[in-house]
């Protein structure tokens, strides 16, 4: 971004909260600040997924273009914001007029003692995410996949916690849990696509623990999608989160088997659903939601699944959810016994007609969701260069964003160039298009460096 549109962005977001100071939210003045904001920004997202405004010491940086110095204004604002918590404000494409007059009007009242970033939450802002910058040695474009890491691993690391406390025989604590599931709201909230690339990592040394934090994490999306948010935003997470602790008392050669299990083995599987009930309606705290998951998400809609002989019920909309994100991350996942299967393949599986195992809708708004090529996968180019994808081009799922990683023989590039799959050369053609997905295994390639 050039330094004088960079400029002109902030000058109209300060402008904008100026007349805040001086002015109602109603006041003419202060929605013109609004309105000009409002486009400078929506013109700059129409070219980028997303537009990061960081400020650094007394200093503006805007997508990697740092602001000259001097200027008092722009000082006062930075310091401003900065007094406030706020390092980094994260605009993603799909802002609307009124999410730029809740920040507005956020930004306005200082009486509050809810913090900025949760009354944006509270208005249903998903478009502006406020936060703080992280610094580990990394650049500006890795801060945020490197801080939703960090969340990511805790979370993992506490799943594993709650877990073995769950197979001792003690009861799993449910503020370990809801410290998982904060911090992965605020992720599907404020930097979903970081999270979304985090999930669709094929590890399976504990894969366990990633699959519980994997399911809640698109359980929060699809929930979050659906316009749940706050408290019953995180009791979904809760609640996905836990739907398989039963399996604490499954024995590993029936979960770990490479062949199809015997009759009896699978009739020793479907216990999980029932003991995972059990554990979780005994656990002080517990959300009323989660045994109920727990017991009813290998229940097809027309109740053909497990456990069986249970009468006639209607799903909760919960169970629907998790049964959606458990299944497509089972599936993607590498296992002791097979390997993982490309999204297309799992969306095939998964949407086959008449399959009653879903609840169709939902499903729909899944594969949407997700995307045709999801945020943080390798994908093979029609010059069979392999390519991250870094952004979904919101009217076209065929043609996402991707930085370039290979030539066409294999060689890693030093500079990785970012491409539009979208766009045209100069004869009306396109230059890039994607192939089919490739496995980062299969190519040793780590997709989360280069995001």
């Amino acid at each position: 971004m050039d330094h004088k549109k960079a400029e002109e962005l902030i000058r109209r977001l300060a402008a904008a909260m100026r007349g805040t100071e001086l002015y109602s939210p109603s006041h003419p003045l202060v929605q013109r600040g609004i309105e000009a904001f409002t486009a400078a920004a929506t013109e700059r997202l129409q070219a980028v997924p997303s537009v990061v405004i960081g400020f650094i010491g007394d200093e503006v940086v805007v997508d990697g273009t740092r602001l000259p110095r001097g200027t008092a204004s722009l000082v006062g604002f930075a310091r401003d914001l900065r007094d406030r918590g706020i390092e980094k404000v994260t605009l993603t494409r799909g802002l609307s007029r009124s999410e730029v007059g809740h920040l507005v009007a956020a930004f306005s009242d200082r009486s509050s003692a809810v913090p900025l970033p949760d009354r944006l939450v509270a208005k249903g802002v998903r478009n502006v995410a406020l936060g703080r910058i992280v610094v580990d040695e990394v650049s500006d474009d890795q801060a945020g996949i490197v801080a939703a890491q960090r969340v990511y691993n805790t979370a993992v690391e506490t799943a594993e916690t709650l877990w073995n406390a769950a197979k001792a025989g003690d009861q799993p604590d449910p503020g370990a849990a809801r410290k998982i599931i904060d911090g992965l709201a605020r992720l599907v909230t404020q930097d979903r696509t970081s999270l979304m690339a985090l999930t669709a990592l094929k590890k399976y040394d504990n894969y366990t623990f990633t699959h519980m934090v994997n399911v809640s994490a698109l359980a929060m999306a699809q929930a979050r999608a659906l316009n749940i948010e706050g408290p019953l935003l995180r009791e979904f997470g809760f609640a996905a989160l836990m739907h398989d602790i039963g399996k604490v008392h499954t024995p590993l050669e029936v979960l770990n088997k490479p062949d199809k299990l015997s009759n009896e083995e699978f009739s020793i599987m479907k216990r999980h659903v029932v003991d995972g009930a059990h554990i979780l309606r005994r656990t002080p705290e517990m959300p009323a939601l989660a045994p109920i998951v727990a017991f009813e998400h290998h229940l097809k809609q027309d109740l053909s699944g497990y456990p069986e002989k249970i009468g006639s019920r209607k799903l909760n909309l919960c169970t629907m959810i998790v049964s959606i994100a458990d299944v497509f991350d089972a599936l993607r996942s590498n296992r002791p016994y097979r390997q993982g299967l490309a999204t297309a393949r799992i969306r095939s599986i998964m949407g086959e007609q008449g399959n009653p195992a879903f609840n169709q809708v939902l499903l729909k708004r899944f594969v949407n969701l997700m995307g045709l090529f999801p945020v943080g996968n390798l994908v093979r180019l029609s010059g069979d260069e392999v390519a991250v994808v870094t952004a979904e081009h919101p009217a076209d799922p065929f043609r996402p964003q991707v930085k370039i990683l290979t030539d066409r023989m294999g060689t890693l590039l030093e500079d990785p160039p970012l491409a539009n799959t979208w766009e045209r050369d100069s004869r009306g053609e396109h230059p890039y298009a994607v192939v089919e997905a490739v496995d980062p295994e299969s190519v040793g390639i780590d997709p989360l460096k280069y995001l």
